[in-house]
């Protein structure tokens, strides 16, 4: 159960669960094990080597637990690129409140005398799966009841003390085993029918964000995110509700277009153009967006 004073903190929706560190230890041997008997690709094969990390670092406190939360927010962004004179109609993710949420909770630990530091690198889906917190949909996106997949998760190494209880297997959602919504609306095949395993290679979300050029076999028609794609996520029935919370628009101007384009970095923008562009997670993506707003823009001038 997740401790009172922590419950207390969340005042903006979030959801939070605390993990007994010994399960990061649990979930290294499982990838292990899922290493090896699985085909990987060279990518998945450098998340699994190289990117996870699992080792608890010396952090000057007593590291007896994790605190991991979901931070809720809006399902997207309707966007409006102004360039030439016309507007480019597309969407785009928004940024979960990450330091509102943390200050909150450090607030609150220091009144207990506990402490937190934000873990690096853990695979915090599987953990979230593995404690019951979530569940994987068909589209390897987690779901959490009554917030759907509308929500990014941040984990913190902490010393409050944690019961060892009982975790879950890796499993879809029940839903899932009966629906094939998102595999039928995913824009590239993606999705496998056989295999829980998203083909990444062939996924938009993976293509908007690795920043090299757009393979020739993608379709230009596929385009309708400035990064990652929304499609499994729009069709699911477990965000039916989610799918309501849309912001926006949000506005770039003719000039702001120009920058994006021509890849000026967000923290070197102009105030208007940075604050966008960060509340809309611009700044976690530098080697794609300009490809990507270009490749929105031509998709735009050929629909007119």
């Amino acid at each position: 159960m997740i401790p009172s004073f922590i419950q207390n903190a969340l005042v903006n929706g979030e959801r939070a669960t605390l993990i007994p560190i010994h399960r990061l230890q649990q979930v290294r041997d499982e990838i292990d094990r899922f290493r090896r008997q699985a085909a990987l690709n060279d990518f998945q094969q450098w998340i699994v080597n190289d990117l996870y990390q699992f080792d608890v670092p010396d952090v000057g406190f007593p590291v007896r637990s994790m605190i991991l939360l979901a931070i809720p927010h809006p399902f997207c962004a309707n966007v409006e690129l102004v360039y030439h004179g016309k507007t480019c109609h597309c969407l785009s993710l928004v940024m979960s409140d990450f330091d509102t949420t943390e200050n909150s909770l450090k607030k609150v630990l220091r009144a207990k005398d506990h402490h937190m530091i934000a873990t690096q690198n853990v695979p915090l889906k599987r953990l979230a799966v593995h404690s019951g917190f979530a569940v994987y949909g068909r589209n390897n996106i987690c779901y959490i009841d009554g917030m759907g997949s509308n929500f990014s998760f941040v984990a913190y190494f902490s010393d409050i003390p944690c019961d060892d209880e009982y975790g879950t297997d890796v499993t879809m959602a029940s839903l899932c085993a009966t629906c094939r919504a998102c595999a039928n609306n995913c824009p590239t095949g993606a999705i496998q029918e056989h295999r829980f395993l998203v083909d990444n290679e062939k996924c938009l979300s993976y293509l908007n964000e690795s920043g090299k050029p757009f393979p020739e076999w993608l379709p230009k028609t596929v385009h309708h995110c400035v990064y990652d794609c929304l499609k499994c996520q729009m069709i699911c029935p477990m965000n039916r509700e989610q799918v309501k919370y849309v912001v926006g628009p949000i506005q770039f101007t003719e000039s702001e277009t120009q920058m994006l384009l021509s890849g000026v970095p967000v923290d070197e923008s102009p105030p208007s153009l940075k604050k966008k562009a960060r509340y809309l997670g611009f700044h976690q993506w530098p080697d794609g967006i300009a490809r990507n707003v270009r490749a929105l823009i031509e998709l735009s001038e050929q629909e007119r």
